[in-house]
């Protein structure tokens, strides 16, 4: 018997390394990458085969053996195991989890895509068949000999009866058979069949060379920066056609598909059924269903959030990443992958075309392509010239100073005034979503906290109550304070709830939507008021940063951003760019159209260099002083970063367990220029009543680090979370 290398798809890490099990004769050749039935302990488990074993002597135990083969082609090819493996070995995760990324659900036993019945004509089928006297069915056989078959859910929804359905299935020359059903999109109706992409002399220069590659099946990496406006999405569609014209599948990936339906709109409309689209608000058999046609190749072009570069394409001939600064292409929980990182893998295991596309390219991505490592391609001026908005920066203190404590500057009132008068829309930013950021006593100064994490509590007018954003516990306005029993509460700070009530108070005429998580949550919301907007139906748009990116509204003329310094006083190394990112992204949605755009940016930090660069859309400003930091400070591109988080529901412990972590990499890492800082506090002691400390690690090259930490008890230990390239 051959002995079989298998991967439990299970998430628990103790299991992370491949076991051993006889692979019976009579189940023949089975192939790496097919799922198995194993024993496991008293229990049976599903499994993946990833290879077989040679035994050089015969174990002093008895092995057990795979009790039955669950496909019948293998689910997992060797370069999605291949960039599994990597992945397992680059992120710290195990190599099952790795493996279940590219599937669908975490067991595959509901893989079973749904397929429905199918009435198709053959070549024996004549219509006298049918009398003339039943007209319906008649009419129904006229419409198949058209087509040459349709689903039995399509001829209903085009009226023709169960009864009628049957006698034409009974007809000789009628085949039925089972097809797999096809999911639709949500921009379905848009299909245009538009076939030609024009591009400008400026996109014709930059797309030359990505043809070139996609023509010579070569693998380069390329990163555009273009403006805002620039019309980086032609590009997109015109590599792509290119790319399914060759017989490739190109994949699409956006930060978010809720906040970038523009691109989906666009693809859909061009493409038509080539296109595949995955999001969240699919359900479970309708991804099944899009990843079968994948794998059939029924359709070539795949959009998708980050999980979409999972997809089980074979023959990739196109990567794009819109957006590629967007921290969202980085899973922060469960395994924490960076899309990125898995799409140059995949491109290189399919020696294709990987395109990072943004009006704000990551510092790290700029740095490689002035380092040679990618290949720069620039569009420094929007589609016909059109000029870039004007940004005005108010110094909220000033602002203070002459008496004015509201949320809104003289400036940003006069904008919204002008922009209303003019019948034009307007976009305003406030990364902070419910109603006040904290809720405090007058006479003690006690902050409402929550009773798990080591957090204030935030209001929310909506339910009248308050809700910790980190575990969603929430409670009833307090009416008295629990430590001085004083009845003097107040709310502080302004989230996206109480400026909506503002903005109503303000401008009562003024048609106001608002876009953030808690409006997000339920299904279809944010989609249909993003459209309601594009359709004129809002004059203003708030939002936290779900309104920032992706967008290409005509008539939004003016942006406004209440509160600059929110993300450049995030305690991470990134907060500059994160600042500059969200600053430029959000003012590139003014003047899109014919007419002129205006943007006001309030903040406390009007110096800060992150916000005077952003005021000129001056990328290359704001990147040279920015990467000379990160230089003198030892930060990404120049070091490597890895960062824990011990938890433990007992501080003590986790204390303890950190301690013994650092003193062991310490002392095996002791001659190599590696910085081991902590254990420390993390920015949150408690979460969901875990206690957290963190360890941060830092080197030019944290391989053989990663390396150890894989392959010792540090990568098991229970309550550690792991970030490679946090960022």
């Amino acid at each position: 018997m051959r002995v079989a290398s298998i991967i439990i798809n299970r998430p628990a890490k103790q299991l992370h390394k491949p076991l051993s099990y006889l692979l019976p004769e009579k189940f023949g050749d089975v192939k790496a990458g097919t799922r198995v039935l194993v024993p496991l302990g008293g229990s049976r488990e599903e499994g993946i085969l990833i290879g077989y074993e040679e035994l050089l002597e015969k174990p002093n135990f008895t092995l057990r053996s795979i009790i039955d083969i669950l496909d019948s082609d293998p689910w997992f090819t060797s370069e999605m195991m291949d960039t599994a493996k990597q992945i397992s070995k680059y992120f710290l995760c195990s190599f099952g989890d790795a493996l279940r990324l590219f599937t669908v659900h975490k067991t595959l036993k509901s893989y079973d895509a749904p397929k429905e019945e199918w009435l198709v004509v053959t070549a024996e089928f004549n219509i006298d068949q049918v009398s003339p006297k039943k007209r319906k069915q008649r009419e129904l056989a006229t419409y198949l000999i058209e087509v040459g078959g349709a689903p039995k859910s399509l001829l209903r929804a085009k009226g023709f009866s169960y009864m009628v359905i049957k006698q034409i299935g009974e007809e000789k020359g009628i085949h039925i058979e089972k097809r797999f059903k096809d999911t639709k999109t949500a921009f379905t109706e848009l299909l245009s069949g538009e076939e030609s992409i024009p591009l400008t002399d400026a996109q014709m220069t930059v797309y030359e060379p990505i043809k070139k590659t996609i023509d010579l099946e070569q693998h380069e990496t390329f990163l555009l920066h273009g403006v805002t406006g620039s019309g980086k999405t032609q590009l997109y569609l015109k590599a792509a056609a290119r790319c399914i014209g060759k017989g490739k599948t190109a994949i699409i990936l956006v930060p978010e598909i809720i906040l970038t339906d523009q691109i989906v709109r666009r693809f859909v409309s061009t493409f038509g059924d080539e296109v595949v689209v995955f999001h969240s608000k699919l359900t479970i058999s309708e991804r099944n269903n899009n990843w079968e046609r994948i794998r059939r190749k029924d359709s070539h072009i795949i959009i998708g959030a980050r999980s979409a570069v999972f997809a089980p394409a074979e023959d990739i001939g196109l990567i794009v990443l819109d957006e590629e600064h967007d921290t969202s292409y980085k899973q922060e929980d469960m395994i924490r992958y960076n899309a990125k990182n898995v799409a140059l893998w995949r491109g290189k295991a399919h020696n294709c075309a990987v395109l990072l596309g943004s009006a704000t390219p990551s510092i790290t991505s700029y740095y490689k392509a002035s380092e040679g490592e990618y290949k720069l391609l620039e569009l420094p001026n929007r589609i016909f010239d059109q000029p870039m908005p004007c940004v005005q920066i108010v110094d909220m203190k000033e602002e203070m100073i002459r008496g004015n404590y509201s949320v809104f500057s003289d400036a940003m009132m006069e904008l919204i005034q002008c922009t209303l008068a003019d019948g034009n829309q307007m976009i305003i930013l406030l990364n902070r979503r419910g109603y006040s950021t904290f809720v405090m006593c007058r006479d003690c100064g006690e902050t409402i906290m929550c009773p798990h994490c080591e957090v204030a509590m935030v209001y929310h007018q909506a339910g009248e109550e308050l809700r910790c954003h980190y575990c969603e516990h929430h409670e009833p306005i307090p009416t008295i304070c629990p430590n001085c029993h004083s009845k003097r509460i107040k709310f502080f700070g302004s989230g996206t709830q109480k400026v909506e009530e503002e903005l109503r108070r303000h401008f009562k005429s003024a048609r106001i939507a608002r876009l953030d998580q808690d409006v997000t949550k339920h299904k279809d919301v944010g989609e249909e008021i993003l459209q309601d907007f594009r359709n004129h139906k809002y004059d203003i748009l708030l939002g936290t940063q779900m309104v920032s990116k992706g967008h290409d509204f005509k008539d939004v003329t003016a942006v406004g951003i209440l509160t600059a310094d929110s993300v450049l006083n995030i305690p991470v190394y990134s907060a500059s760019e994160r600042a500059f990112d969200l600053l430029t992204q959000t003012s590139g949605r003014a003047g899109r159209g014919d007419k002129s755009g205006t943007v006001v940016i309030q903040t406390y930090n009007p110096l800060n260099y992150a916000i005077i660069k952003s005021k000129a859309h001056d990328y290359l400003g704001f990147y040279n002083e920015e990467i000379e930091n990160r230089r003198a400070l030892g930060y990404p591109p120049f070091r490597e970063m890895i960062y824990m988080v011990v938890r433990h529901v007992k501080e003590d412990m986790a204390e303890k367990i950190a301690q013994k972590i650092v003193d062991e990499l310490e002392q095996h890492f002791q001659s190599q220029p590696i910085d081991f800082n902590g254990p420390y506090e993390a920015g949150i002691k408690k979460i969901r009543d875990m206690y957290r400390l963190s360890i941060m690690i830092r080197g030019e090259d944290l391989d053989a680090v990663k390396d150890y930490i894989y392959n010792s008890w540090i990568f098991t230990q229970e309550g550690l979370l792991i970030d490679v390239d946090p960022i």
